[in-house]
Formats: C-alpha cells, sequence, structure tokens
C-alpha cells in the first residue's frame, strides 16, 4: 500500500503519519501475514486478516499466535503512529476460536510521557470478541 491508498483510511488528525503508517503496513511480518489496515486515528487503529491454511492449529482453527499477530500489529501502528516505541507487556485472553477475517481495533487508553496503554481487541467477520489485550508501550527518545 502507498501513500495515496492509505490517506482515505487515515482520519485528519492521523495524515500528518501516513509515511509512518506506510512503513508498519509494509513491514515483512505483517506482509506475510496478510494484516491490513482499515482506519486510523490518533485515537484508535483498526487493522484485518483473513485467516490462512497455515495458519490453522492442530484442530484446524485460527492458531493463538496468528490471533496474537494481528492484536499485536494493530497495537504497534496505534502505538507508534507519532513516534517510535517499543512494546512493554501484553497480556491476552482469548474467549472462542478463530476461524475466517478477523478484524482487531487498538483504542488509547491513557497517554504519558513515556507510556501509552491499549485496550486491543480482535472480533470475528460475525462481531463475536474472539481476544482480548491490554498492551503497554514505551516511548523511544530520538
Amino acid at each position: 500500500m502507498d501513500k495515496e491508498e492509505l490517506l482515505p483510511k487515515m482520519s485528519e488528525d492521523a495524515r500528518q503519519y501516513a509515511d509512518r503508517v506506510c512503513d508498519m503496513y509494509n513491514a515483512p511480518f505483517a506482509r506475510v501475514m496478510g494484516i491490513e489496515i482499515v482506519s486510523v486515528s490518533t485515537e484508535k487503529t483498526v487493522c484485518e486478516m483473513e485467516l490462512k491454511p497455515e495458519m490453522m492449529n492442530s484442530m484446524g482453527r485460527g492458531h493463538g499466535a496468528a490471533v496474537y499477530a494481528l492484536l499485536d500489529h494493530a497495537f504497534a501502528v496505534a502505538s507508534n503512529l507519532m513516534g517510535d516505541a517499543t512494546g512493554q507487556s501484553t497480556e491476552v485472553k482469548f474467549y472462542r476460536p478463530a476461524s475466517g477475517k478477523l478484524i482487531a481495533a487498538a483504542t488509547l487508553i491513557n497517554r504519558s510521557r513515556s507510556l501509552e496503554v491499549y485496550d486491543v481487541r480482535a472480533f470475528s467477520e460475525e462481531g463475536k470478541l474472539i481476544a482480548s489485550a491490554t498492551c503497554t508501550a514505551f516511548r523511544l527518545a530520538r
């Protein structure tokens, strides 16, 4: 995805960070996983991913690591939007088996000088909650 394709998915307050979001979209791991950006604002980022056959566990359901990858990438885009950050901690809860397309939303809970905390939730296409996470990012000095 290039900047021109991305801008319509970004709120007015986030468009100045389009180059950063393009870099995160084009991260090799995100591309291998097939994670797409749905929308970006300074308060919320939404991504989606279709579970591929190679992302299934031995029971034929979406592997927890694949679900986590989507949660983590939505968190990464949100927390790195306005500057460099690194994940400090994540607590994940899984509620039901995953299949098909998943949608993850990372919503800012709190921002301080050095930390940002996000509520990140993954849903099925039908809107059922698959997993949730509380993710904390540490802001990196430039």
